[in-house]
This record gives C-alpha cells, structure tokens and sequence, in this order.
C-alpha cells in the first residue's frame, strides 16, 4: 500500500481541433473531449476514474483546444469530484510526448511520486488503483495498461 506521503498526479491528454470531418457536425461546436458518451462528456470518465486514485493530488488535461470551451467545465468537474483540474494549453500541437516535455515543470511542480497518463478517448474500465498497487509491487519505471487484440486481416 502507498503511504499518505505519495502524491499522484494525472495527466490526461485531449488533443485539439482537427481539419477530420469524422465527427461533424458535432464537432463543429464542441471539442471532442466534451462529447457526449454514456451521459457524460468523453473526458469525464477517465477524470472519474482518476478520483479513485489514492493521494490523487491534480489532474492535467493537456491539449491545443481553446482555454474557453474547457473553462466551464473544467470548473465543474473539479467541484463535483473534489480533485483539482487544470487545463494546460499548448500555444501549438507539438505531440503527446512534446506537450508532456512543453509542461513536464508544471507536472513535476509538487514532486509527484506517481504519475498517470491517459488519453481522453480510450473507453476501459480504468483498473488505477490495481495498476498502482502492480507498479509498486513490481517497482519498475512504468507501468503500461495493455490488451491483447486478435484481428484478422481480409484481402478483398
């Protein structure tokens, strides 16, 4: 078990607005971290899950969106769940690894023991607290969440 010294951050990437036609005309007035998906907007429930993370100190939503359309919300769900989130924005779209090096100070600023990170638009259960509990047993550098995934390839 961890102990009440630990503080986990998580990081959530949201991405930003495309020139992709494969979600208008939703996506024409929302970005799509705020679609809806099983009564939520898409963000919430990876944010949700995070909130069953123990010493869970800040959430990061990471992204090129403008600051407006997650301000509402993000005010709203940090109220609603008690755990700070914050909406970092990238003054251009440098990458999944660019924003984490584009923010890592902000990220580290309170030392964090652990850190999660997570796409807005993956749909899993969100095993956290088990994944934190194998990370510490096994103690390694990271620990990733994979599953195995059968295809099969059709020529036509």
């Amino acid at each position: 078990m961890g102990s009440s010294e630990e503080k986990v951050v998580a990081v959530i990437m949201v991405g930003g607005p495309t020139k992709g036609t494969e979600f208008r005309p939703v996506s024409f007035n929302n970005p799509k971290p705020l679609f809806p998906l099983a009564g939520h907007p898409m963000i919430h429930h990876p944010i949700s899950a995070c909130k069953r993370i123990p010493n869970l100190a800040q959430v990061f939503l990471l992204g090129f969106y403008e600051e407006r359309e997650f301000a509402l919300y993000v005010s709203s769900i940090s109220n609603e769940l008690k755990v700070p989130v914050r909406y970092l924005r990238e003054d251009k779209p440098h990458g999944s690894a660019g924003a984490l090096y584009y923010f890592s100070d902000l990220i580290m600023e309170d030392s964090p023991s652990h850190i999660f990170l997570l796409n807005c638009d993956v749909c899993c259960s969100f095993p956290l607290p088990d994944m934190l509990n194998a990370h510490r047993r096994y103690g390694g550098m990271g620990t990733l969440l994979v599953i195995k995934v059968s295809f099969h390839l059709r020529v036509l």
